[in-house]
């Protein structure tokens, strides 16, 4: 496996760390180099296509990513894996299907296959896995990604809908977030930068529901805040390696110290230590309104990156 420093300096310069977030863990993190690319929101390059945004540039720099990508996976095989963390392509916005965006960009899904990127559901794309898993099928996208070493799991990647209030896809108040985000996209054709404007005042709302404590003062008396996902991902991990989770593993098969998500489009590295032992939580970022973040995770190395 490549070391992160080594992976830097085979991309030349156009893989930079994102505002010095980069933290060596306490232990392995990962036996494979793992790229985790964040949300896209692909649409069919119109006008509401906030990873296009009418430049060719945009587009051009994933290609680029991608071409470095499937270079250096031809060399280091297995060695390496590439995981999409959700959100690929925004269907709550879309004119028709998928098919329109994939005709739309048809080099960035030809190469993301052949990179044998890993996806991961996120509430944007949600409804292409629904439709292929009643059919018994799942599309190659999964709900969550689990990262191992020698047999135990060390990071959980998921999309990062499952701890947002208005957009948990496990949840009735899931459908506030679509119904609203479709509404916007509308809006969009007649005021492209809406969707701006309207997150401005969305994040000021959300300062004074967390001031007053209005959603949940009673399970949570600091607050609500609709991008602190960190609390939520902390208890899950501990929650995880306690054994006291709703699926198959026990004590035996986890030994979680991170979390990797998207969905916020705001890319951070946090470091928050309990009970004795650090764990950590990356949030990836995102490539639209002109992001070009990715995290990358080599052993006990992790960062948060920018392209180009």
């Amino acid at each position: 496996m490549l070391t992160l420093d080594q992976t830097l300096k085979l991309a030349k310069g156009n893989l930079k760390i994102y505002h010095d977030l980069r933290v060596e863990a306490d232990r392995e993190i990962t036996e494979k180099l793992t790229f985790c690319v964040p949300d896209m929101h692909l649409l069919e390059k119109g006008l509401t296509d906030d990873f296009f945004q009418g430049k060719q540039e945009n587009e051009d720099r994933f290609l680029a990513l991608l071409d470095f990508l499937l270079a250096l996976k031809k060399k280091e095989g297995d060695r390496m894996e590439i995981v999409q963390l959700g959100d690929m392509m925004d269907l709550w916005q879309a004119k028709w299907n998928a098919n329109g965006i994939v005709a739309a960009y048809p080099s960035i899904v030809g190469l993301m296959e052949k990179i044998r990127t890993v996806y991961v559901v996120g509430n944007h794309d949600i409804d292409l896995w629904r439709w292929y898993h009643a059919q018994g099928e799942t599309f190659g996208r999964t709900w969550r990604h689990n990262v191992t070493v020698g047999g135990k799991i060390r990071a959980m990647v998921e999309h990062g809908f499952q701890a947002d209030f208005f957009n948990n896809q496990g949840s009735w108040t899931g459908l506030l977030g679509k119904e609203v985000t479709k509404i916007v996209g509308m809006m969009e054709y007649i005021y492209p930068d809406i969707d701006e404007q309207l997150s401005a005042v969305w994040d000021g709302i959300v300062r004074v529901f967390s001031k007053y404590n209005v959603f949940t003062p009673k399970n949570d008396p600091g607050g609500f805040n609709a991008h602190e996902y960190l609390k939520y991902y902390l208890d899950l991990l501990q929650r995880y390696n306690a054994g006291v989770a709703y699926d198959q593993f026990g004590p035996g098969d986890v030994d979680l110290s991170l979390a990797v998500i998207g969905h916020t489009h705001q890319a951070r590295l946090v470091q928050m230590p309990r009970d004795g032992r650090p764990y950590y939580l990356m949030d990836c970022g995102s490539w639209v309104s002109g992001g070009h973040e990715l995290g990358i995770i080599a052993g006990k190395d992790m960062a948060l990156c920018t392209w180009g």
